[in-house]
């Protein structure tokens, strides 16, 4: 609910309930007001007029002598009857005069002669009087009464009128003070709600807005409030807070740049070498060893492997934390593709004497979208996790969809389960066991070595994918890691994944004598990159720099080229867009980056370059292979932009 309706909320039923009570009370005074001029009206009557004519008739006995002569007393008191009766003509009230003694009703002008009672009356004095007045019930009627007596002829006289009129009139007023107050209530509201809209409300949505131009943009935002009270104030101190926020995200945003550019440039600078190093390795194993060189070789391989393992975690870690890995969304059988990874890990799971199982569930013949490169790497980890705490034992690998699919496409669950009958965790380790840098034990470190990166990026992914990982585990006994994720899944009538596997059956091999032109300024990986060139019968031509690269491009013959991106005296990117310059069809030349930075943003930056693909450091034949092949199916078209 709105802030202007939640005030109207508040401030209409207290208007309300104020009016009413003002209005009751105005009602109130109304009638007082009313039935004490009534009463003040009938006292006036009963003492200025009858009380004043029975007085003149009483007089003129006395001057005439003869008030104690029945007869002539009777004649004067009938006198003052008519007077009487004429009085109730012109007023509208009724007169009675009873006996004081006996209560006998003498005269009166009603149809049945009865005197009120007058136990409950008010009694003042008036003009010398003594006079009872108030209200009371005659004839089934409510009536005002004034009365007083008559002490000479002792008489108790009585001034009575109908409370009809008074009623009507009260009624009356109540209407109108009822009316009055809905109407004040309603300008009252009105004008409260358009004070409330200019001081409060509209000052505080200009703030709102304010605050969220601060949270999109992160920007120093102006807000036009001129006013000097609390909302004044708290706009000012949001104006100044967003002036230090643009400051803070230019600080962070400077920050992560340069973060970013050193996890490139270590990113280089650690896998040029190591790219030497695999390379080599791999050669060295293609040439006739002795068994214990043969072992020393493959040591070297495996600790490099090891290395670029560790540096693929920390970049990814980095990536993750810095916002930069995104989804890239495919369509895919992950069936297959768990059954490849389970394949794909057997060596080891073999070399550790641990058996691996996969079953399925809910995923024959079913197309999945998702994130197949972060899914992959979720199983990965979580399974060589596996395979490298279980010795002699088994790692059970369960997958499952949560709903059967349909031939519509459509949102599911994926439910992952790595179950292992390896050493355990400690319970009170669990907890912890997704920090990053973080193992279960310190001598898990020294005795199986790692990072401690591997389950905090598969938890990170997890959560990227809109799911989580859940772990389960006893000392002795093993664990159980269920990963969730959020997927679409159909049924297909062929495999999605069939399109790359078709690729390759289609070029099942390169034509031989490609003439590959390979740049790259350091001799190690250019002795590298040039072997494993040549495994694919490629006939390679080596240039040390981009300026000599362009330049030999120029002169014509060369298929495709391989571009290390860092050389001196010309880049790869520089030398890729003066091959792009270049007239016919010399421009159109495939080039194919080569680079040890691992960051997705850099490979679309040197993609818009013109580069048609990049080949990540360390360089593999499959690696290669697959480039090749790709141009080789014209699937990549170069970008001039």
């Amino acid at each position: 609910m709105r802030i202007k309706s939640k005030l109207l909320v508040i401030y209409i039923p207290i208007l309300l309930i104020g009016m009413a009570l003002t209005g009751y009370w105005a009602y109130l005074t109304a009638y007082d007001s009313v039935r004490e001029r009534e009463y003040q009206l009938l006292t006036q009557t009963l003492t200025l007029n009858v009380l004043e004519i029975i007085d003149e008739r009483r007089e003129l006995l006395i001057e005439s002598g003869l008030e104690n002569v029945p007869v002539f007393r009777d004649a004067y008191q009938e006198e003052v009857f008519e007077e009487l009766k004429s009085l109730q003509k012109t007023t509208d009230r009724h007169f009675a005069i009873s006996d004081s003694s006996s209560e006998t009703v003498i005269f009166s002008t009603m149809e049945q002669m009865v005197v009120p009672n007058v136990e409950n009356a008010t009694i003042s004095t008036i003009a010398s009087r003594h006079v009872a007045f108030g209200e009371s019930n005659v004839n089934d009627s409510d009536v005002l009464f004034a009365c007083s007596e008559f002490s000479p002829w002792n008489w108790k006289v009585t001034v009575l009128q109908p409370a009809d009129d008074l009623q009507s009139s009260l009624s009356t007023i109540a209407w109108l003070t009822f009316l009055v107050t809905l109407f004040a209530v309603a300008i009252v509201s009105l004008l409260m709600g358009r004070v409330t809209q200019i001081f409060v409300v509209s000052p505080i949505e200009k703030i709102k807005s304010a605050a969220s131009r601060i949270a999109i943009e992160h920007k120093k935002v102006s807000i036009d409030l001129q006013q000097n009270d609390e909302l004044g104030v708290l706009a000012r101190d949001v104006e100044t807070m967003s002036g230090k926020i643009e400051q803070y995200v230019a600080q962070a945003q400077q920050a992560n740049r340069a973060k970013t550019d050193f996890l490139a440039v270590m990113s280089h600078e650690i896998r040029t070498p190591l790219n030497g190093i695999q390379g080599l390795a791999t050669l060295l194993l293609d040439t006739p060893l002795s068994e214990k060189q043969h072992r020393y070789a493959s040591d070297l391989k495996s600790s490099a492997s090891i290395l670029a393992a560790v540096i693929n975690d920390v970049l990814d870690l980095s990536k993750i934390e810095s916002g930069m890995s995104e989804v890239d969304v495919t369509e895919f059988d992950l069936d297959s593709m768990l059954n490849d990874l389970i394949t794909l890990l057997g060596t080891n799971a073999s070399a550790n004497n641990t058996r691996l199982v996969y079953s399925s569930k809910n995923m024959k013949s079913v197309a999945v979208t998702s994130d197949i490169t972060k899914l992959r790497q979720i199983i990965i980890n979580l399974v060589s996790n596996a395979i490298k705490f279980t010795h002699k034992g088994t790692v059970s690998i369960s997958a499952k969809l949560k709903q059967p699919s349909t031939t519509v496409i459509s949102d599911n669950r994926l439910v992952v389960s790595v179950k292992d009958t390896g050493i355990g965790i400690e319970t009170d380790r669990l907890e912890h066991i997704f920090d990053k840098f973080t193992q279960s034990d310190s001598s898990i470190t020294r005795k199986y070595g790692g990072t401690g990166l591997g389950l905090a990026i598969a938890k990170q992914l997890a959560q990227i994918l809109d799911g989580d990982i859940k772990v389960v585990s006893m000392v002795g006994e093993g664990s159980c890691f269920t990963v969730t994720a959020k997927v679409q899944s159909r049924l297909k009538a062929e495999l999605a994944t069939d399109k790359g596997s078709a690729r390759y059956a289609q070029r099942a091999s390169l034509p031989t004598g490609l003439k590959v032109l390979l740049a790259e300024d350091n001799a190690i990986n250019a002795v590298v990159a040039q072997a494993l060139l040549e495994q694919l019968q490629c006939d390679v031509e080596h240039v040390d720099n981009g300026l000599k690269a362009a330049a030999r491009v120029e002169e014509g013959g060369v298929d495709v080229v391989f571009m290390d991106v860092h050389m001196p005296v010309m880049d790869g990117i520089e030398a890729t867009k003066r091959i792009r310059k270049l007239e016919g069809e010399l421009s159109q030349t495939p080039v194919i980056g080569l680079t040890a930075e691992a960051f997705k943003e850099r490979h679309v930056s040197f993609k818009k370059a013109g580069m048609n693909d990049i080949v990540t450091k360390p360089v593999t034949v499959e690696a290669l292979l697959e480039s090749l092949l790709k141009l080789a199916l014209g699937e990549e078209v170069i970008d001039n932009s």
